[in-house]
């Protein structure tokens, strides 16, 4: 490499580099919706949120054998929620497969749901816990092997 820097025509330009100027380029973006939006209506949207899954999660999900594993208090979760269940490892993998829904699984036992304020809508939540209460009544799980084989 010399020391002048002679970059490509066009969209090429922003194929190399390091951090790749197309992944700064989304950061900007970012930025400027959390600027737009601000730190404390994001924070009181997350809490809000989850607060809708802890509420969905005691009326629907603790009567199939879910626990909650998120703290109670809004102010000691982040945007996420953290759903225990003796076979999480299963409903996960059959929520990606069967219900379009994306959890995390964390060892043991837990069905991890993140749900970003900026991006997250109420009846996504909704929409989200709704499929994990059908999935499970229905046992849609069962059928998924119960020890973990990837990372979800």
């Amino acid at each position: 490499m010399g020391p002048a820097y002679d970059p490509a025509a066009g969209i090429l330009r922003f194929a190399a580099g390091t951090p790749s100027p197309l992944a700064l380029a989304g950061v900007e973006a970012g930025l400027e919706a959390v600027e737009e939006a601000g730190a404390e209506a994001i924070r009181r949207k997350g809490e809000a949120l989850t607060a809708l899954a802890v509420a969905l999660h005691d009326a629907w999900l603790a009567p199939l054998g879910f626990a909650l594993g998120t703290p109670r208090d809004p102010t000691r979760r982040g945007a996420h929620v953290a759903l225990r269940h003796p076979d999480g490892w299963r409903i996960c993998q059959a929520l990606i497969d069967r219900a379009n829904v994306v959890p995390d699984h964390r060892p043991p036992d837990i069905v991890r749901i993140g749900l970003p304020p900026l991006t997250t809508r109420f009846v996504d939540v909704w929409d989200a816990l709704d499929r994990l209460r059908r999935l499970v009544a229905a046992g849609e799980h069962e059928g998924y092997p119960a020890e973990p084989a990837r990372v979800t």
